[in-house]
């Protein structure tokens, strides 16, 4: 079980997790507040 947690706690799984938790917020913001790709007036 050390052997997992010390894999966990390395970079590139880090910096997976991170970047999987950045996408999924701007998906969800995106969701619910869309950027105004047309602009009808």
């Amino acid at each position: 079980m050390k052997n997992f947690t010390t894999y966990l706690s390395t970079a590139p799984v880090v910096g997976l997790v991170w970047i999987s938790f950045t996408a999924g917020f701007i998906i969800e913001i995106n969701r619910f507040f869309p950027d105004p790709l047309i602009f009808s007036f």
